[in-house]
């Protein structure tokens, strides 16, 4: 596999997870543990930058305060916006570049201004590992090609 000749729209994950900014954090958490994620979208209103709340965006959260914190505080409270995001025809290796310039593992991709999947580092070991066993806990982060 010749991974300069790749684009975001080859190895993200399409149709993103979102989640509403007026949402819980724990529900956030919750969304992210149940579907094995480390970022989810949270729509903007017209006119505004989409943003992301990661799972280090909740557990930094929890090593600030109590547990309770997750039922108090809202997404708009820990995520962040704007989302650095990428272009879906953008070359792999410039959005890998990008995301470690700017500490990010994982990326919203757009099309335009529509957000049509997210880039993780995830994604780019599972395409160039190959395939994969299930592991120890029973699934695969590498979705089937």
């Amino acid at each position: 596999m010749n991974i300069q000749s790749l684009t975001a729209r080859d190895l993200m994950t399409p149709e993103p997870r979102c989640v509403s900014p007026t949402a819980s954090l724990r529900e956030a958490a919750r969304v992210l543990a149940r579907e094995r994620l480390h970022c989810l979208l949270v729509p903007a209103d017209p006119g505004r930058a989409l943003g992301v709340i990661t799972s280090k965006d909740i557990v930094q959260i929890l090593c600030d305060g109590e547990p309770m914190l997750l039922d108090q505080l809202h997404v708009a409270d820990a995520m962040t916006q704007p989302a650095l995001s990428v272009q879906d025809a953008m070359q792999i290796t410039d959005c890998l570049r990008l995301m470690r310039m700017c500490g990010v593992r994982s990326v919203p991709v757009l099309r335009g201004t529509v957000p049509v999947g997210i880039l993780s580092y995830t994604d780019v070991l599972c395409a160039v590992a190959g395939p994969v066993d299930e592991g120890p806990s029973g699934g695969s982060p590498c979705r089937a090609p």
